[in-house]
């Protein structure tokens, strides 16, 4: 077909008229299939490093409390607990890249798991593993609210109501038992009372807390399962009726015998609640 160089003109103008809409607040249309390119976006408007918590779904129990951290050298930590399960939380970290339309990101862990999240302002949404928002009625229950800013060099974990793993005893690391849960305790809100586990039967008991972070354990119970290793469950109940005050610094705690210098228990603030 030829174009007389009016109807040319007019073609040219419409095209330009068409490219300047699209380019408004922004947004310029990716080719079909792709999603638009935003030049103000999550990742460079928003102030998206921090930590971010909520409750999602679970088909079988109440929820999956849990904690994204999201740090500016594009690191991440996802922490999970099964609400109601005796379970330990789970636990993913790695890297994660961000989609070329700067609103989304791929976390993938060590182990090549892979979560998918949308990044709002103060808010992360869980999305489909298509990478789309989860629809309809549904959807404010895959929304994590931002939390903290701080990421690095927050403040020092809480004592109590904190999931706290056994990593060190009497000057050893504390292994794992194959097919046993790890050693790891609760100390209640109340600051009266602490639960866990010894690797193998869970445990409960008092705890009283004194000025100059002394703490003394005792009126120790457990259940009273047999298991092929029991000499860490053992000692770790012992060691805890030893205990005459703790430290802590940053995300690990410290356990101390009266008038020793030297800390028999260490542990990790797996989970920060």
């Amino acid at each position: 077909m030829v174009m007389k160089d009016g109807s040319l003109r007019l073609l040219t103008f419409m095209l330009s008229l068409l490219f300047c809409s699209c380019q408004s607040n922004g947004i310029v249309q990716d080719a079909p299939g792709q999603s638009a390119v935003v030049a103000d976006n999550s990742r460079t408007s928003v102030d998206w490093p921090g930590v971010y918590r909520g409750t999602l779904p679970c088909a079988d129990c109440p929820g999956i409390d849990t904690k994204v951290t999201l740090r500016s050298d594009r690191t991440f930590r996802i922490e999970m607990v099964y609400i109601d399960r005796n379970v330990r939380p789970f636990i993913q970290e790695g890297s994660f890249s961000w989609y070329p339309d700067g609103l989304r990101i791929e976390c993938v862990d060590r182990k090549g798991g892979r979560q998918l999240f949308q990044v709002g302002e103060n808010r992360l949404f869980q999305l489909d593993g298509d990478g789309n928002l989860i629809p309809g009625e549904i959807a404010e229950r895959f929304v994590l609210r931002k939390i903290s800013d701080t990421v690095t060099t927050g403040p020092d974990a809480s004592l109590q109501e904190t999931y706290w793993k056994l990593t060190m005893m009497h000057g050893k690391p504390v292994p794992t038992p194959e097919r046993q849960q790890e050693a790891h305790m609760v100390l209640e809100r109340n600051g009266t009372r602490v639960h866990g586990s010894g690797g193998c039967n869970r445990f409960f008991g008092t705890c009283e807390l004194l000025p100059g972070n002394r703490i003394h354990f005792s009126k120790l119970g457990s259940t009273m399962m047999a298991c092929p290793d029991m000499m860490t469950e053992q000692r770790f109940f012992s060691m805890l009726e030893q205990v005459d005050r703790y430290s802590i610094k940053g995300n690990t705690l410290e356990l101390y015998g009266a008038r020793l210098a030297s800390p028999i228990a260490r542990f990790e603030a797996v989970y920060l609640r």
